[in-house]
């Protein structure tokens, strides 16, 4: 990856966590009421406003012009300006590179940590035996748990038979069977993604445990709309349940995080057919309200996008860096270190007849040495000179291209 791909990149990166954390801070303020009124259900199905969002705001911007885009917005003009300042293009590493790469080792260690964390958890289950569709694990706090992503498997501790009655095993079993049927170990790997990626916001870390205690409450009400007298036996099971203290990224746990108080309260309440379906529609229309808003508040590039080839020779050192810019927007690329390096700025200004007016700034040991303009046809060579009082010598050979927009 270039510098210059690093500073197109840089700006949509950090445009998406925004979204992201404004997502994940509207979620958690909807949450509780969404649940009171809609059922823990529709207040789980509202965390898939997180990702939707941020993904919209990683897809190409509306084209100018369009019905669809909110250009009236300033705000998210003046925000893409300020990502720009942050990611100065670079033919070196530089600012954004060193981000890059902070940001890379940390979901690197993110994802290693998760990963740790679900193979101590498998390891503390200890030998698995089957028994006909269900796995007891060896030890005592081994499950009630559904593990896997692709064939997952409901695990139950040793003592599954004896610890708990034949009604409160069948409504463990349904249990667990819900979040199969829900995908839900898939919605758990999806938060640790999320995590791993955004390993330096704390706001992700706090919405994926609520994710998942608003998950557990969902497969919880759930089932109970389908065993509606069993609310004493289905609270007596988790009494008797020991609780795990391994986190398991990828697995749905029996012993939610979620206060065990308030589990066994929200079994009390069953939410009615028609307000669970109006929940649905409201929280659907909200999550396509958001992405949209989050994909039209882009800014549309603007300007012919252009490849300048740079053929750079300083002091004897050559180098060949290629720079991406935009009709109007100014790009550039420094050579050297300290007292000995030299820097340009390039702005690309269409001409007639074709051409493109090329002006450019220089600087050498951070001081401006030259502000030359050129009149280049696209695909022809054009070459600046500069010398400095302390003998140093640049020479650069400018070739413009358009690329396709």
């Amino acid at each position: 990856m270039t510098a210059n791909d690093i500073a197109a990149l840089l700006p949509a990166v950090l445009r998406a966590t925004v979204v992201l954390s404004v997502a994940v801070i509207a979620v958690c303020v909807l949450r509780v009421p969404l649940r009171r009124c809609f059922g823990p259900g529709v207040a789980y199905a509202a965390w898939l406003a997180v990702p939707l969002c941020a993904l919209s705001a990683l897809m190409p911007a509306a084209p100018e012009g369009s019905v669809l885009a909110l250009r009236a917005a300033p705000s998210a003009q003046s925000f893409t300006a300020a990502m720009r300042e942050l990611a100065p293009v670079s033919s070196s590493m530089g600012v954004s590179g060193c981000i890059v790469l902070v940001w890379l080792v940390g979901a690197l260690g993110a994802a290693a940590l998760q990963i740790g964390r679900q193979r101590a958890y498998l390891r503390g289950l200890g030998k698995l035996t089957r028994r006909g569709d269900i796995t007891y694990a060896d030890s005592l706090p081994g499950g009630p748990a559904l593990v896997g992503l692709w064939r997952p498997v409901v695990v139950v501790p040793a003592d599954f038979d004896h610890r708990y009655t034949p009604e409160e095993r069948e409504l463990i079993l349904a249990h667990e069977r819900t979040h199969a049927s829900h995908r839900d170990p898939w919605a758990n790997a999806a938060g640790a993604a999320l995590r791993c990626l955004n390993w330096f916001n704390p706001l992700v870390h706090i919405a994926e445990r609520l994710m998942r205690a608003d998950q557990e409450l969902a497969c919880d009400a759930g089932v109970i709309r389908r065993h509606p007298g069993a609310r004493r036996s289905y609270a007596k099971a988790m009494l008797k349940t020991q609780l795990s203290a391994q986190e398991a990224p990828l697995t749905c746990q029996w012993q939610s995080t979620h206060p065990l108080k308030e589990r066994i309260m929200s079994l009390t309440h069953t939410t009615p057919y028609a307000l669970r379906m109006t929940g649905r529609f409201l929280v659907a229309t909200a999550l396509a309200a958001g992405s949209w808003a989050a994909w039209a508040a882009q800014e549309a590039p603007k300007g012919q996008l252009y490849d300048v080839a740079v053929r750079l020779s300083v002091d004897g050192a050559t180098s060949a860096p290629h720079l991406h810019t935009r009709s109007g927007e100014a790009a550039g690329f420094r050579s050297g270190k300290g007292a000995r390096q030299w820097q340009a700025q390039l702005t690309l200004t269409p001409a007639d007849n074709g051409k493109m007016f090329i002006s450019a700034v220089v600087k050498h040991a951070g001081k401006p040495v030259g502000k030359p303009g050129l009149l280049v046809a696209l695909g022809e060579p054009a070459t600046v000179k500069i010398d400095t009082d302390d003998k140093s010598h640049m020479e650069m050979e400018l070739t413009v291209t358009q690329l396709p927009k």
